[in-house]
């Protein structure tokens, strides 16, 4: 099908982004379908996939013909895989994978879906990602795996903490050199960061303040010596906006990078001690 789209860096592209339908996920979208991609946005919800779709078409007029909103639940392997099928069927092709659906527990609840939804859902997304998307240098073409700050702290999450370190550690070994060399592969994968992400709290100095209080004990009161200068600050998702065109401008494979306080996107390096 023709996919044919406006101007813009990523014209011509398509994205598939999970969890599409709010917060990071649905910035994903809106960035991309601004800068001319055509994007296919997964969610669990109906609900939400719907009402997503409808406020984009009203933001990008005439965007229809670049949205598809696909009800999938990601930890199931054929519907996931089914949704690639549908992007391609519509589009022709997919360049961008964005696995972003996860879910936050605190402390061991619901630690079987957390595993399931935040770790092999994005191992399988990658997989399906390095199976579908032409392989090709192209710095249009990307797996980007959503993990998060917490994955780099010591927090008292022990299940969002852990998978999302998890998926740090996959993405930085699936895309270092030596295995996109042996694999003959050119795609690059890499995750960003994010720090605490919420909109809506702009306005709400109280309620930011507060949420900004929690957030700080629950990333750092598991360190042993917890960093008294350590600043967390929530952002709203026009920061992660930011960090996510840096990164698919910028990376490289194997990269992981960190987007938190709004502040520009950095690359984390890793040092290993014997």
């Amino acid at each position: 099908m023709n996919t044919q789209s406006p101007n813009g860096e990523f014209a011509g592209s398509v994205g598939l982004v999970t969890g599409g339908g709010r917060g990071i996920g649905f910035a994903v979208v809106d960035e991309l379908l601004k800068y001319g991609a055509c994007v296919s946005l997964l969610d669990i919800s109906e609900e939400t996939g719907n009402k997503a779709i409808s406020e984009l078409e009203i933001k990008y007029k005439s965007s229809s013909s670049r949205l598809l909103f696909i009800k999938c639940d990601v930890t199931n392997k054929i519907e996931f895989e089914d949704a690639f099928k549908k992007t391609i069927e519509k589009f022709g092709k997919i360049n961008i994978v964005v696995n972003n659906a996860g879910i936050m527990t605190k402390y061991i609840t619901s630690w079987e879906l957390a595993i399931d939804l935040n770790y092999k859902a994005v191992v399988h997304g990658t997989i399906l990602g390095l199976k579908y998307i032409e392989n090709k240098i192209d710095r249009n073409s990307a797996v980007i795996n959503i993990a998060s700050i917490v994955g780099l702290s010591n927090s008292i999450l022990p299940m969002y903490q852990s998978t999302k370190r998890a998926v740090i550690d996959f993405t930085k070994s699936i895309g270092c050199s030596f295995n996109t060399k042996a694999h003959d592969n050119n795609i690059r994968v890499m995750a960003i960061c994010p720090g605490p992400t919420f909109d809506g709290l702009d306005n709400n100095i109280d309620e930011k303040n507060s949420l900004e209080h929690e957030v700080q004990e629950l990333i750092t009161s598991g360190e042993e010596t917890p960093n008294p200068n350590r600043v967390i600050i929530i952002q709203n998702s026009d920061y992660y906006k930011a960090a996510f065109l840096h990164v698919m401008k910028n990376g490289r494979s194997g990269d992981i990078w960190i987007a938190e306080n709004k502040e520009p996107a950095r690359l984390t390096h890793f040092y290993t001690q014997y």
